[in-house]
């Protein structure tokens, strides 16, 4: 069922003045969404709109999130663990008020470490751990910035997403960072190789495209095998580390 959910953000979604998604690179690609999957969806929408802000579309079992530069999606499940010893170790948000929302966070119950200035990490329901960074010069009052992929070869793993979806990286003073539109990304070593996302609370992320077939043929030239569903209208790929990836059209429209 689990896919069903997700099919839903690329056709039932209303359109709305500004889109969450940013343009897309030279590949073709921008930041999408993360699906989360949670036996108890109602906490997860206290925290991601009651407390942080996202606008809430859709009804259940689906529910979807918008933030700019990402959607999320939340549907219920029985994910087996977070998102420690995954592929994909955690996600991040600016805010504009750091305080505000960390203090919020802590009040509903939300274990809070890292404290400091600038950021704090929270452990979200369903073992989910998100970072959030001060932006004070912020737009909006939350947007989407960051994920961190682990795996035992970061630099494989890097070469990969930029091979195939057009991620470009660049030098921040001793930092690495690379980026598709809407996520900055980084690759972090582990010492032994994560378990793959699918199956997890966090259990899968997802990329815009202009054409989901295109995109896969053009992948397919890679090496790269799509496994398409619902007819083709969406797609998923797995990075080496294994990340899985689900691929939509039409998100930049949202």
């Amino acid at each position: 069922m689990k896919h069903f959910f997700s099919i839903g953000l690329a056709l039932c979604l209303t359109p709305i003045a500004q889109a969450q998604v940013l343009p897309f690179n030279e590949a073709g690609v921008t930041m999408g969404h993360h699906h989360i999957m949670v036996p108890d969806v109602a906490t997860q929408r206290k925290i991601w709109v009651d407390i942080l802000g996202g606008e809430l579309q859709g009804n259940p079992p689906l529910q979807f999130v918008k933030f700019p530069g990402t959607f999320l999606i939340l549907s219920e499940g029985t994910g087996t663990e977070g998102t420690h010893g995954s592929a994909l170790d955690h996600f991040a948000f600016n805010l504009r008020d750091l305080a505000s929302a960390r203090d919020k966070l802590a009040a509903a119950g939300v274990a809070i470490t890292d404290v400091n200035e600038t950021r704090f990490d929270a452990m979200i329901p369903g073992g989910l751990d998100v970072h959030f960074f001060s932006d004070p010069n912020l737009q909006t009052p939350i947007a989407h910035r960051a994920m961190a992929l682990a795996s035992t070869d970061p630099e494989a793993q890097r070469a990969w997403w930029e091979d195939v979806l057009g991620a470009k990286t660049m030098q921040e003073g001793a930092m690495t960072v690379s980026t598709i539109p809407g996520a900055r990304l980084f690759f972090v070593a582990a010492d032994t190789a994560p378990a793959p996302t699918r199956g997890r609370s966090l259990d899968h992320t997802g990329i815009g495209v202009r054409d989901v077939d295109a995109f896969c043929n053009q992948v397919a030239a890679k090496g790269i095998e799509c496994e398409r569903l619902f007819g083709g209208a969406i797609a998923m790929i797995t990075d080496p580390a294994g990340v899985t990836i689900e691929i939509n059209a039409g998100l930049e429209s949202r």
